[in-house]
């Protein structure tokens, strides 16, 4: 009624008319309650006729306008309606879907409104699409429907992520849908960081955003120069330049680090990572000389107490036999990450008597390392391995004859074995004369970095 209204009173000026339509459709609501076949027929006939008589209209009034009065509604055709409507633009209305426990995809299609022939469709669109049969727990599935809805939902578009760098798309062209795996370009930036010692190097890099990783890396290129334990005091500076590693703009891991700065006692050291034209990446000073004095770490846990040494005469402590000790016991808290001394190759992972869960590596044609009574073994390592010094490589454990958790540790030479805690280790390679200029070139713009880094420190005080 209120339509009607606006009706009369943009095509008739005088009450007169105003008033005398509004009682003819008064009746004619009282006679459809009644009656409905009687006002349907004056409707139809007269009104439109008496209505459009009128030669001053600036609107038309038809019968189907007249009926969508009776239903509340207002068709798109109705002439009293100004804004005529354009031809809908077709776009895409994304949702997205989380994976999980004892999804399938067709259960999932069947929340977005699809059914069992589009799941046929997409799971032949071509190379790749087989991965929605194996969906895991997490995983998001990306749904673009068209915005045009005739009978059902239209899909235009599905994206799974499969990783961080890989994802599949299937777009469908005229009712064909076609599957394709994109390889997402990963970028590199570099990222900075500083930070005060109050308490711990790793509580100061916690404060700093570093990831652990990052912190145990930092720690192993100083570990020849400091006792991060025991030689640390407050005040004390570190500084970072590190490799983030970056999809469409964000962050997905930490890199490497490029350079790095710790000031300890007054004592300011710098190591710069260079790699030469051989592909062996190592820390180097300022003035290239190598950050490790020697070619293998002395102690292959962080933040454990000597437990039992090297003991030819020892008496085991669960036989109650004398037999020899022939390495060097760390003691540490179950789970504590156990580092690769240096670098090197597994030749042996797996359960080794009452050594339990043991990891053997060799280095070179003459150095072996063992490391023992594991609680479980790093990730990724497998026999064959190649290893870096500093890799994780197993957690500390208590596994085979073990009275608590501690990483028993062999350093072998020839097949002889060496007190790892007295003996004279190896040499590491320095950096080589032919490498010395590219190093140079590399190096200045990483410490006149640093140095900026410092000024930022100072001020910040």
């Amino acid at each position: 009624m209120n339509y009607l209204a606006q009706y009369l009173k943009t095509t008739y000026n005088g009450e007169y008319y105003q008033l005398f339509f509004m009682l003819y459709i008064g009746s004619i609501c009282i006679l459809y309650m009644t009656r409905p076949s009687i006002p349907t027929t004056l409707i139809k006939y007269s009104l439109p006729v008496l209505l459009n008589n009128n030669q001053n209209k600036s609107l038309t009034l038809n019968y189907n306008t007249i009926s969508t009065i009776f239903t509340h509604k207002i068709s798109s055709n109705d002439s009293f309606v100004y804004i005529k409507k354009q031809d809908q633009v077709e776009q895409i209305i994304w949702q997205n879907i989380t994976v999980k426990s004892g999804d399938n995809l067709s259960s999932i299609f069947l929340q977005v409104g699809l059914d069992a022939s589009d799941v046929y469709k997409i799971v032949h669109s071509g190379e790749g699409a087989d991965h929605l049969l194996n969906l895991k727990p997490g995983q998001i599935i990306k749904f673009g429907f068209s915005n045009k809805i005739i009978s059902k939902p239209t899909l235009k578009q599905l994206d799974l992520q499969l990783n961080s760098t890989t994802k599949l798309t299937i777009t469908e062209k005229t009712t064909i849908y076609t599957a394709k795996i994109y390889n997402e370009k990963i970028k590199f930036r570099q990222a900075y960081a500083f930070g005060r010692i109050t308490s711990s190097l790793f509580e100061a890099g916690l404060r700093a955003n570093l990831s652990e990783k990052l912190m145990m890396e930092l720690s192993d290129i100083f570990s020849w120069d400091i006792d991060f334990s025991l030689d640390l005091q407050v005040g004390d500076l570190f500084k970072l330049i590190y490799k983030e590693v970056c999809l469409d703009g964000n962050k997905i891991a930490d890199g490497e680090i490029l350079a790095a700065e710790i000031t300890n006692k007054g004592l300011t050291l710098q190591a710069i990572r260079y790699t030469d034209d051989t592909g062996m990446s190592n820390f180097y000073r300022p003035n290239g000389e190598s950050m490790h004095n020697v070619a293998f770490m002395r102690d292959p846990v962080k933040n454990a107490y000597i437990s039992s040494r090297f003991n030819l005469e020892r008496e085991h402590p669960i036989l109650k036999t004398k037999r020899p000790h022939l390495g060097v016991d760390y003691a540490a808290a179950q789970g504590t990450p156990i580092m690769a001394t240096g670098d090197g190759t597994v030749n042996f992972i797996g359960i080794k008597g009452g050594y339990g869960r043991t990891i053997m590596l060799t280095h070179a044609s003459e150095y072996t390392t063992v490391y023992a009574h594991m609680s479980k073994y790093g990730n990724g390592i497998e026999q064959g391995k190649s290893i870096k010094r500093g890799d994780i490589i197993g957690y500390v454990g208590k596994s085979g004859l073990a009275t608590g958790p501690h990483l028993h540790y062999e350093f072998i030479v020839n097949g002889i074995h060496h007190d790892p805690l007295s003996m004279t280790l190896p040499n590491s390679k320095h950096l080589l004369e032919r490498c010395l200029s590219d190093f140079n070139s590399k190096m200045e713009p990483l410490v006149r970095r640093l140095n900026t880094l410092e000024n930022n420190i100072l001020l910040s005080k």
